[in-house]
């Protein structure tokens, strides 16, 4: 009997494990004046990024969705074109389907579960029926009025930040530089390493923006939205 107690608890958890619930993706916000600028306070390679993958932002205009959580974006992961659909909610859900992919997303003092859904582009439609019913089941959305912003570069470096690998990319919006630093840990681990991570970035004196945050609520700033 215990050992079926056990064995349903490990089938329980290799969902959750599977999902990536137990990592939190760590993200400073960066508003240096471009990227050599902090590759070099960081001493990191400022030569040629590892990965180009030019990025396009969706909403209205003005835009109503980002700040309500909702995201959508086209971009190109190895070679395809593909567009995503994410949902950030203020805790975790047990609801979302199998197939949508759902991590703890952290930004300054506030952490989200974000959940994702991505489609390689196909047809003529940019959002895959699997994504209109993910977003809808939560918020309704009025998919035509969708434009895009961009698309925007978005070359991407690879970093090692007190002994944790890191990603440094910016998504070039004309002179804006939309930079940011991801950091990919367990969960139980997020608060010491942001916190170690944070006052690094500050010894080094690389510019931590005012407002930590996603990158589209940034270009929506700036933008006068």
């Amino acid at each position: 009997m215990k050992f079926q107690a056990i064995y349903a608890i490990v089938l329980v958890a290799i969902p959750c494990l599977a999902k990536g619930k137990d990592k939190v993706h760590l993200q400073w916000s960066i508003c240096d004046c471009n990227p050599q600028t902090v590759l070099q306070k960081l001493g990191g390679d400022s030569s040629d990024p590892y990965k180009h993958a030019p990025v396009t932002y969706y909403d209205t205009n003005p835009p109503i969705y980002t700040k309500n959580g909702l995201m959508f974006r086209t971009k190109t992961k190895k070679d395809q074109e593909v567009s995503v659909v994410k949902v950030r909610f203020a805790k975790e859900k047990w609801d979302v389907p199998d197939t949508v992919n759902c991590v703890w997303d952290r930004y300054g003092y506030k952490t989200f579960y974000t959940c994702e859904k991505q489609s390689p582009l196909n047809g003529t439609s940019l959002w895959s029926d699997e994504q209109v019913h993910f977003v809808e089941y939560y918020r309704p959305v009025a998919w035509k009025s969708l434009v895009p912003f961009g698309p925007f570069p978005n070359p991407k470096w690879k970093l090692k930040i007190k002994g944790y690998k890191a990603t440094f990319d910016d998504v070039a919006a004309g002179p804006l530089h939309l930079m940011e630093i991801e950091v990919k840990v367990p969960k139980v681990k997020g608060n010491n390493t942001y916190q170690a991570v944070t006052e690094h970035l500050r010894k080094r004196g690389v510019a931590l923006c005012c407002h930590q945050e996603a990158r589209t609520l940034r270009l929506f700033r700036a933008m006068g939205y």
